[in-house]
C-alpha cells in the first residue's frame, strides 16, 4: 500500500507541548483506488476524507504549502500483533500502515522509525 504519512504541529493537545517541534502530530494518506484518503486524528476524533486524485503531487503540497514533513511509505499492511493500541494520532498511523511496533510512541519516534525502515 502506498502511503503518505505528514507530521506536523497543527492541531495538537495539551500534552504536545513536551513533545519535538514540528512532530507534535501526525496523519496518514493511503492511495485508494485512484484517490488520496486521509486519516487524521484531529483533537481525538477520527476524520476520514478524500483529499485529492491520484495525479496531483499531495506531498509536495504538503511540504510547500503547509510546511510538513511527509514521508512516502510502502506499507507492509501487517495486522496489528496486538489487539491494544493507544488512541493516539501515532495509534491510528501505526493500525492503518499495519506496523509492528509497539514501543513507537510518539509522532518522532514514528517518523524516526520510519525514516530507517526507507534505507
Amino acid at each position: 500500500m502506498d502511503a503518505l504519512v505528514a507530521f506536523h504541529d497543527h492541531g495538537a493537545f495539551w500534552f504536545s507541548r513536551h513533545l519535538r517541534w514540528g512532530f507534535r502530530h501526525v496523519f496518514v494518506v493511503t492511495l485508494n483506488d485512484g484517490y488520496w484518503v486521509m486519516l487524521d486524528g484531529r483533537d481525538g476524533v477520527p476524520v476520514l476524507e478524500v483529499v485529492a486524485g491520484v495525479d496531483f503531487d499531495l506531498a509536495a503540497f504538503y511540504r510547500k504549502e503547509h510546511g510538513f514533513t511527509v514521508l512516502r511509505v510502502t506499507a507492509p499492511g501487517l495486522p496489528p500483533c496486538s489487539p491494544v493500541m493507544l488512541g493516539t494520532c501515532v495509534g491510528a498511523v501505526k493500525r492503518v500502515l499495519g506496523l509492528r511496533a509497539p514501543w513507537v510512541l510518539t509522532p518522532y519516534q514514528l517518523y524516526r522509525y520510519l525514516k530507517r525502515r526507507q534505507r
